[in-house]
């Protein structure tokens, strides 16, 4: 899972250097919530396998930038 450590200031660095689509911006934001995946899966009315998915693209775009 991916682990959102980053303080505001990475993150807004980050978001500035890649385009995220908006699914993957509130899903960053509910992880710095620390929200469970049944939560964000929940809240964006998709499964499970859809929030790990959008997490591992999420995880990719940043190792490419940092």
């Amino acid at each position: 899972m991916l682990k959102i450590d980053f303080t505001q200031q990475e993150i807004n660095d980050i978001k500035s250097k890649i385009k995220f689509t908006d699914r993957q911006e509130r899903i960053i934001e509910y992880r710095r919530s620390e929200w469970t995946l049944v939560k964000m899966a929940d809240e964006e009315h998709c499964d499970i396998s859809t929030i790990s998915r959008e997490l591992k693209k999420i995880k990719k775009k940043i190792y490419k930038v940092i």
